[in-house]
Order: structure tokens, then sequence, then C-alpha cells
């Protein structure tokens, strides 16, 4: 374990191994050359990055730029900001060995670290929904599985429609807490992305709409089992196409 000065120290040392960007813009630049500037430091999970002054400094580029490059690594899971602490690495970082970008893949191990969670929470909404659900519920959530449907075969922006037919099954759970967690773990993912990511993609997770009607089958049949293997089949099937697009 690293005494508190030492890790200072190693800190500060790493930001030296990184070089000017020239576009000042390019976010993604920024996290590709934190990630060389970690292997190249050996930081490990609990160390501190270098301020973001220094990393501004040393990069070339505003502290507005390294302040949202963080924010994005802090969307994924890789780590974690504590004011007038600084920001620690929390979780393993390092580059692509495939033919994928580095981005792309911490982006994607993010995405699997949201679906381990959602799982967990996922399991016990469809459970609860098929055990409480109200008729009238069950027409809300049957109308927005075909607007989901309708949408995608029409190749429009489907997603919100997505988060309408989820949002159904929160309610009839009887604890709308469920989607208020997973939306917001949902909404940090999304927005720690950077542009063109495939995960923005709206063909990504297109695949996976038709097995909803299983899921809202069972939960309108009130059979939790039924419930609870369509959701995870669903999320199997994202799981598999995240993976996918991280090794393209």
């Amino acid at each position: 374990m690293k005494s508190k000065s030492k890790k200072q120290e190693s800190s500060k040392s790493a930001a030296m191994l990184l070089p000017k960007i020239e576009r000042k813009s390019r976010t993604a630049e920024v996290l590709d050359a934190l990630v060389k500037m970690i292997e190249a430091a050996d930081l490990q999970v609990g160390d501190t990055l270098p301020s973001e002054t220094l990393l501004a400094d040393q990069l070339g580029v505003g502290r507005s730029t390294i302040r949202e490059a963080l924010n994005r690594w802090e969307g994924l899971g890789l780590v974690r900001r504590r004011r007038g602490s600084g920001t620690y690495i929390t979780a393993n970082i390092k580059s692509s060995k495939g033919l994928g970008s580095t981005t792309t893949k911490l982006e994607a191990e993010g995405l699997l670290r949201i679906l381990d969670v959602r799982r967990t929470l996922e399991n016990e909404v469809v459970r609860r929904a098929a055990q409480n659900i109200s008729d009238n519920q069950t027409e809300k959530m049957r109308a927005a599985y075909k607007k989901m449907e309708r949408l995608v075969n029409e190749g429009m922006r489907w997603r919100e429609a997505d988060h309408e037919f989820h949002a159904v099954i929160y309610e009839a759970s009887g604890n709308t807490m469920f989607g208020r967690v997973i939306r917001d773990v949902d909404d940090a993912f999304h927005a720690s992305k950077v542009s063109n990511s495939p995960f923005e993609d709206p063909v990504f997770g297109f695949r996976s709409v038709p097995l909803h009607e299983n899921l809202c089958e069972a939960i309108a049949n009130r059979d939790p089992a039924a419930a609870i293997a369509a959701i995870t089949t669903i999320l199997d099937l994202v799981e598999q196409e995240v993976r996918s697009v991280s090794e393209t």
C-alpha cells in the first residue's frame, strides 16, 4: 500500500508522461492520453490522478475539457471524484489490445457494469410487476410495447418508447424508485459516451425489441418465473451485443 505522500508524488510524475493535445476540443483524445499515462505510470485502483490543473497544463487543453473527460469516466464507473480530495481510479483502466478502440472498450466495460446492476434490479421489478399489475397497467404496457415495435419497424427513434414500456413495469412493481435508480444509472452512462459512439447508433440494441413481447405477456399473465426468464433473455442479448461491438 502506497503512503499518501508517495501517492501524490506518483500522481504528479505521472502527468509528466502526457503529450500535448493539438486538437483541444477532442475529449476522446484526452481520454486516450490518460489511458496511456495510467499504463505508463502503472497507476492502480485506489490511486489518484493528477489534478485537473496539472492535466490541463500538461495536455495543453482547458480545464473544462479535462472536467468533461473525467465526468465521462465517472459515468462509466472508472473513477470516483471527491471534492477537495481528488479523482480516484475505481476500475482497471487499460488500452485496447484488439481491433476495437480504447474508448469503445472502456464504454463497453461501463455498460457491462450497468447491465450487471440491472440484472439484480430488473429481476425483482418484473417479479413484483407480474404479481401486482392491474388491468389498466396491463393495457398501458401492451400499448407501450406496440408503440416501440411500430417505431422500430418504421426505422424511427425507439429508445424513449422503450423507457415508456419499462416505466409502466416499474409502476406495476409498486415501487417506482426501482425505475428512478435504473434510469439514473442509464443516464449516467449515456452522458459519458463520446461523439460517434457505436452505442449511440439507433441500430444498437434493437434486436432485443421483439423479445420484449415475451416479457410483456409474461407480466400480463401474472407469471413471475416467465417474466424473470424473459428479462434475463433480453439482458443476455444486450450483453452479447455490447461484447460484439467492443471487439470490432
